[in-house]
């Protein structure tokens, strides 16, 4: 490398301020590779290394999922903005959230000192409510008419059991695997009109990225993975006019991801 220095793992984290595990995960998991190794296979790391792990510790930082640091590293500028946009608004929500939470905690602590029972009762219920709000509204109302929103509500409740559903109201940061959803579409759009193989590693990313948001959806629960399939069976089957259009796919995008999936799962076995 033209007389670069190379640094071992163990000084690399060092320098970068991280564990040497940190880098070996990273490796494994594709998000960032050494630039070389020696030949008895120790990882070897030089300064441009470096740019690239700061950028993805502060993606990571930011809250980006190991699915998204990867497909994040290799999005055009225009698409990592526009991602870093969504996390933004994201992380207002998360501040509002805690915000309305302080608020509460200190009206309830306001309230101590006086030994009001029914006021300090009514203040810790309000304050368990604000705790266990549900954060929708603005990511919901950004991509989602009342109408739509309507017939999501529909199909839930007729696809998923009352256990189900209990469970999936209870998951945490709802809109992030809103964000998630948007990013694979609009991914799967890219590669239909760009006329990809199927079988491609592009293709093969957006499979396993597919594969990833429904494991985060389902988290093992049988009764929500049954939910999920006849969810998407009932919507699929909504005229294409009724049809959310953060949901709706056409044929050639089905057809794409379908075969995508298929081969991911063959190459599996």
């Amino acid at each position: 490398m033209n007389g670069e220095q190379l640094y071992r793992s163990s000084a690399f984290a060092k320098k970068a301020g991280v564990s040497v595990r940190t880098l070996q995960f990273y490796d494994k998991s594709g998000v960032l590779s050494p630039s070389s190794r020696t030949a008895s296979g120790h990882r070897l790391y030089r300064e441009a290394d470096l740019a690239k792990l700061q950028h993805i510790l502060a993606l990571k930082f930011l809250g980006f999922s190991l699915a998204e640091l990867k497909s994040l590293r290799q999005m055009e500028p225009q698409q990592f903005g526009a991602a870093l946009v969504v996390q933004k608004q994201m992380l207002l929500e998360r501040r509002a959230h805690l915000d309305a939470v302080l608020h509460a905690i200190e009206k309830a602590e306001k309230l101590v000192p006086s030994n009001d029972g029914p006021a300090l009762a009514d203040a810790l219920t309000n304050l368990i409510e604000v705790m266990h709000m549900e954060l929708k509204p603005s990511w919901v109302a950004a991509y989602l008419t009342p109408d739509e929103r309507q017939t999501m509500r529909q199909i839930a409740t007729e696809s998923y059991s009352p256990q189900a559903l209990q469970t999936l109201v209870k998951q945490p940061f709802v809109e992030e695997t809103g964000r998630l959803y948007r990013q694979f579409r609009e991914e799967l759009k890219r590669l239909c009109e760009a006329g990809v193989d199927p079988g491609s590693p592009e293709a093969q990313s957006l499979a396993r990225q597919l594969m990833e948001l429904n494991a985060r959806r389902s988290q093992g629960d049988p009764e929500i993975t049954a939910g999920m399939k006849r969810a998407w069976t009932a919507l699929n089957a909504l005229p294409a006019a009724q049809q959310p259009a953060m949901y709706a796919m056409s044929t050639e995008e089905q057809s794409f991801i379908r075969e995508a999936s298929m081969i991911m799962y063959r190459d599996r076995r």
